[in-house]
């Protein structure tokens, strides 16, 4: 695994010095100094991530448009507007990297798109 683990750290500091990742680190240090709006982001993150991995025995048509209008203006804050898109370009880079390992190496995850 010397290859992999090198290749690894390589891949490792190259996400940290991405554009993507630089801008999620500055916009979480400056929410982090905000205590009480550091924990309404995670709130909001943990019941948004609740939401979209619930099992059907909810209406999630119904409960998004609910947590929609609970957190309107709650997502106006230009903070937490940069925060939650920060956040989600990282993401974004991250899948982009885990697609790629799954098409180059050939790995059947059991459906196609």
């Amino acid at each position: 695994m010397g290859r992999i683990d090198e290749a690894m750290k390589e891949l490792v500091e190259a996400l940290k010095a991405s554009r993507e990742y630089c801008e999620y680190q500055d916009i979480k240090r400056r929410v982090h100094n905000l205590p009480e709006l550091e924990s309404r982001i995670h709130e909001f993150r943990q019941k948004n991530y609740l939401l979209q991995n619930s099992q059907g025995d909810i209406d999630l048509y119904d409960e998004t448009d609910r947590m929609e209008q609970e957190y309107r203006e709650f997502r106006k804050n230009p903070l937490v507007k940069q925060y939650l898109e920060a956040e989600n370009a990282l993401c974004r880079v991250i899948q982009e990297v885990n697609w790629t390992l799954i098409e180059e190496l050939d790995f059947d995850i059991g459906f196609d798109e």
